[in-house]
């Protein structure tokens, strides 16, 4: 999960493709990629967080998520590296999406239903959740980077964190890009979709969510993502 933190950090296009397998066991892989302004300021954060450049600092989320990543049990197996300047790419294997991004009914984010041959997956997103984050990503809590931390927003709505919070750091003449900026997931199911909520269906086995970045930043309201499915004969 450590890379999640690094790809928030790095990009205004996050791109995000969970592939469930039965069992809902599967595979994450997860892209980000900067725009040169980004790139730029987070140069600037990092030498005030004490690294002398953001490669020295990459290297060490890099090195960090690898540690946390393989002592997890529930991974089965990863890879993670850049593909580019600051830009980072990672593919993990998980025994449980529950396990992966805790379950929903403890505080996480995802939650599986059945019924019959119906499954469902839940993604849920909102401002309790944003606090579970600085569990699962300590990093969150440095005062460099604090300012990606949805749980640090709270007070904030989405118009004034950007404005005054993210315009200042980015510079306001970059405001317009930020705005535009998303966090996507598509989700491929064993199976075929039957229902979608919160996104569109993409495929016979897939649907596709989008949501700004701003308001993963700050979750005013709860982020609910659904997909339904049913077993292939």
């Amino acid at each position: 999960m450590a890379l999640v933190v690094t790809i928030l950090l790095g990009a205004c296009m996050i791109e995000q493709k969970l592939i469930l397998r039965h069992g809902y066991s599967g595979v994450w892989i997860l892209e980000g990629r900067p725009m040169p302004f980004v790139g730029d300021a987070l140069e600037d954060l990092a030498i005030l967080g004490g690294y002398d450049n953001s490669d020295e600092f990459y290297d060490e989320v890099i090195s960090e998520t690898i540690t946390n990543l393989e002592a997890r049990e529930d991974i089965e197996n990863f890879e993670v590296g850049s593909v580019g300047k600051d830009a980072w790419k990672a593919y993990v294997e998980f025994e449980d999406i529950r396990l992966l991004l805790g379950d929903a009914d403890l505080g996480g984010i995802a939650a599986i239903s059945r019924d019959g041959d119906i499954h469902t997956l839940s993604l849920k997103f909102d401002r309790a959740r944003a606090a579970e984050l600085e569990r699962l990503l300590p990093i969150l809590k440095e005062p460099t980077f604090s300012l990606f931390n949805p749980a640090e927003s709270e007070g904030f709505s989405e118009e004034e964190y950007t404005s005054e919070v993210l315009g200042f750091t980015f510079g306001e003449e970059n405001l317009s890009a930020l705005q535009q900026s998303m966090v996507q997931l598509s989700i491929t199911v064993p199976g075929t979709v039957v229902e979608v909520e919160g996104g569109t269906r993409s495929g016979e086995s897939s649907a596709l969510f989008e949501v700004p970045f701003t308001r993963i930043l700050v979750p005013e309201g709860k982020i609910a993502w659904m997909v339904s499915w049913r077993d292939q004969p």
